[in-house]
């Protein structure tokens, strides 16, 4: 009998080693290896459980995200996630999520590790690294609406790659969320961050827009874009008046498999008013520059980052290589994986 001794990676072992620096960089290079053609990602699969349906009654929905990364990680994993709408009620995260990593070769568990922190931050990194290549160079003011989790991971994220940004505006549903979150950036970021009351308030006047909420309805009006603006989508339903997607310049997915799956662009194609040919570029082909990310700073932009379990198997797995799979403090539990 064969015993694999299996890492237990939590949640702090990987926060002292990922920050959204580092994890904008990660996401790109998962980015430039799908565009090499080095990743295996079958679209995620999401069990309802509530969340979009009647039954059973719970409000929330789980996806399971595996992927082969090639390159130097050459790892297989999986990351199984949740989110749960009334969480916030019982004290409980809205999302979580553990990733199981895989040799390769074999396909023998190598470790688990939380992957609440890593969607957290990847999904923010995910934006950061679309910022780069989708914004304006000079962009000064940015909106988001949201002001959880994903709208402070993601105000990190661009604070990180818009190198000429002045402002931050956030807006929420709860005026009180959108003051606190605002409060703790500007103790954290360079950049300045201001609590609006309303959505227009938050999109008129910025260069960028990201929308990171739980809504399933329009939260962004095509009316308030200036020329030049690049709005993103964050979340796992529509948040943006349906005029955007359908006439802007450019539309961009991360994934088209993903986005026809689920997130901002779904009704629409379910509807056949939005097909893959109507899409401009996957965020892989204008990171390798196979197609045209921004080109002049008239046009607008709209980019559906619903993300790919792919950035989060390519993180976890070059975090196990680099910190990981030497460190002897880290707890183990023995796994059998065959008997002779």
């Amino acid at each position: 009998m064969k015993m694999n001794n299996v890492k237990m990676i939590s949640k702090a072992d990987v926060q002292k080693v990922l920050d959204m620096k580092k994890s904008i960089e990660l996401v790109e290079k998962v980015y430039e290896a799908h565009g090499h053609n080095e990743v295996n990602m079958p679209a995620k699969i999401t069990l309802d459980t509530g969340e979009s349906n009647d039954w059973p009654p719970y409000g929330g929905s789980y996806n399971a995200m595996p992927a082969y990364i090639g390159q130097d990680v050459d790892i297989s994993g999986i990351k199984w996630v949740w989110g749960f709408n009334d969480n916030a009620k019982k004290g409980i995260p809205y999302i979580g999520g553990v990733i199981i990593l895989n040799e390769a070769r074999t396909g023998e568990i190598l470790a688990i590790m939380d992957g609440s922190f890593i969607t957290d931050i990847r999904t923010g990194a995910s934006a950061g690294v679309a910022s780069k290549y989708l914004v304006r160079k000079d962009a000064k003011v940015a909106g988001i609406i949201g002001a959880g989790v994903q709208g402070r991971m993601n105000a990190r994220a661009i604070a990180e790659s818009c190198e000429n940004l002045e402002e931050i505006k956030i807006s929420d549903l709860y005026w009180e969320a959108a003051v606190k979150c605002a409060e703790e950036l500007n103790q954290e970021l360079s950049v300045k961050v201001t609590p609006v009351k309303t959505n227009q308030e938050c999109c008129e006047g910025s260069d960028l827009i990201i929308t990171v909420t739980i809504a399933n309805e329009p939260l962004v009006m095509g009316a308030w874009l200036k020329k030049g603006c690049t709005v993103m989508s964050l979340g796992s339903f529509q948040e943006l008046d349906e005029n955007i997607p359908l006439h802007c310049d450019k539309l961009i997915v991360d994934s088209w498999a993903q986005n026809a799956h689920r997130g901002e662009l779904l009704k629409l194609v379910h509807d056949g008013r939005i097909t893959e040919e109507n899409i401009h570029a996957e965020m892989p082909d204008i990171v390798v520059g196979r197609k045209s990310g921004r080109e002049n700073d008239d046009e607008i932009i709209c980019a559906s980052i619903i993300g790919m379990g792919s950035t989060d198997i390519g993180t976890a797995g070059q975090l196990y290589k680099d910190y990981f799979a030497e460190d002897d403090s880290l707890p183990v539990f023995a796994f059998r994986t065959y008997d002779k």
